[in-house]
């Protein structure tokens, strides 16, 4: 297959018109989103600084403390990110070489992916992952483009210590980004003597980078005397788990994306893996090396599940919408008679805004929800006392309230929770999500507070029934369930209870 080069100031402006397309995909498919807003798990708190420098997100901390919003602004914090990314789809259509057509196709895939909802659902934190996206394409654009060591691995490890130390699932979305250069490079049969070079500068560049994150980290965790939280080590079932049940565990969870039981939107992996395997139908002068990188595609998608040995949520999946819009445009680049194509790619666009809208809108209702049933309580808690819960009044929720879950998609992960049972009662959540809504002046009470007095609690009947407001000392305790949730004390989310002191 002949290939000819895209000339310079054709490859500038079909970069405009691909972030020009990406940003108006991303408007369409987070649309729901943009007008609706709803506060999810994890956006309640204001300042979540010290907790992301403690859990090595020094990176994203660094973002919000200078020049992105803490911990968000709704509609600007979305409009930012999709920017963000719409710059990124463009580094990349420029990294490739692409034509017009198949930039675009290129761009319809890779903005209409639904994984990005599951990051965008914590709009905490959906801002500085888009960056992390940004930087790792800068760097891999550098390693391609560029010859110096300087432009090709020591800005790069730069870049790359940087992202992961803004969120540590996007270490591999480099490797995926540079795999599917190599796949279209064997797919268009063009320059392939560098191939190696490339992956060992990406390497080098990743293993300086990992070491200036983890250095860098330790010295911004001294300087602000804190403690690093265990937050990998807690998930990995390498550790305390036996490798035959690990090995288990992977291998359901990959099971689960060829059997169309992935997260909720995400699908359009088996249509991913189709797009993979038409190449190997026409001629191609180096299959074998086309079937290694195509492998290697499939395993650094699933990297972060091989590394913790088991099933993530489907926000670790970084590399997910590359992996789509890259495999899609080596069939579109391969089929000669590629217009028929073009349907898959207003599918793609079309099943996205579907799904996405769908996950925002169960997150919407679940707000909703949960927006009622806390201004009750409130209004309990007021008639109760006496008082106006415009002044501050020192509250403890025990337990969990038993609600039924609002109707959501299956595989949705997080999207639909409610404050009101998430960690199997989180008073310091619920009290933050009471205040940041204004619902009343919450001063959140310690767990330590009412252990005096616990039978007195225990015995209570639970919300809304009569007697399920209860003073203990100075601190109101409403009971919404019948035992104490997993964080006591509401100070961290964490199965382990003495880990929440």
């Amino acid at each position: 297959m002949q290939y000819i080069e895209t000339s310079q100031n054709d490859k500038y402006q079909i970069a405009i018109v691909s972030f020009l397309v990406a940003f108006f995909i991303y408007i369409c498919v987070y649309g729901f989103e943009l007008t609706h807003f709803s506060l999810s798990i994890d956006e309640e708190f204001n300042n979540n600084i010290y907790h992301t420098i403690a859990i090595g997100r020094w990176g994203h901390a660094l973002l919000k403390a200078s020049i992105y919003p803490e911990p968000f602004i709704p509609f600007y914090t979305e409009m930012l990110t999709f920017i963000l990314l719409s710059v990124s789809c463009a580094l990349i259509v420029y990294t490739f070489s692409l034509s017009l057509k198949q930039a675009l196709f290129f761009a319809v895939l890779y903005a209409s992916s639904a994984q990005f909802a599951y990051q965008l659902q914590f709009l905490n934190q959906c801002d500085t992952v888009a960056t992390a996206i940004l930087l790792s394409s800068m760097a891999v654009y550098l390693i391609v483009r560029k010859n110096s060591f300087l432009h090709t691995v020591l800005i790069p490890a730069l870049l790359l210590g940087y992202a992961i130390a803004i969120y540590q699932s996007i270490i591999f979305f480099s490797y995926s980004l540079l795999l599917a250069y190599l796949l279209i490079d064997v797919v268009r049969d063009t320059e392939d003597n560098r191939h190696l070079k490339l992956i060992f500068r990406l390497i080098i560049a990743s293993i300086i980078g990992l070491i200036l994150y983890f250095v860098l980290g330790e010295l911004i965790l001294n300087y602000y005397h804190l403690h690093a939280e265990s937050y990998l080590s807690d998930i990995v079932t390498w550790f305390d788990k036996s490798p035959k049940l690990a090995l288990k565990k992977i291998s359901r969870c990959i099971e689960h994306y060829f059997t169309l039981k992935a997260p909720y939107g995400m699908n359009t992996f088996v249509l991913a893996i189709v797009f993979l395997i038409l190449p190997l139908f026409y001629p191609l002068k180096r299959k074998t090396r086309y079937n290694l990188y195509a492998l290697l595609s499939i395993i650094t998608l699933f990297a972060m599940n091989i590394v913790v040995g088991k099933e993530l949520p489907a926000r670790t999946m970084t590399s997910f919408a590359i992996f789509l819009a890259s495999a899609g445009l080596i069939s579109f680049i391969i089929i000669r008679k590629n217009k028929y194509l073009w349907a898959i790619a207003a599918f793609s666009f079309l099943y996205g805004m579907a799904t996405v809208s769908n996950l925002f809108y169960t997150d919407y209702i679940a707000y909703k929800k949960d927006y009622r049933l806390a201004s009750a309580i409130a209004n309990d808690i007021a008639t109760e006392l006496n008082v106006s819960l415009e002044s501050p009044v020192k509250v403890y929720f025990f337990g969990a309230l038993d609600i039924k879950r609002v109707n959501r998609p299956k595989n949705s992960d997080m999207f639909g929770a409610s404050f009101l049972n998430w960690d199997h009662g989180n008073s310091g959540r619920i009290s933050a999500f009471m205040n940041k809504t204004e619902i009343a002046n919450i001063v959140p009470a310690s767990y330590d507070e009412i252990k005096s007095d616990l039978n007195a609690v225990y015995t209570a009947p639970v919300w809304p029934q009569k007697g399920s407001i209860l003073q203990i000392k100075d601190v109101v305790v409403v009971k919404l369930g019948q035992n104490v949730g997993y964080c006591p004390n509401g100070i961290k989310e964490n199965t382990n209870p003495q880990q929440c002191l």
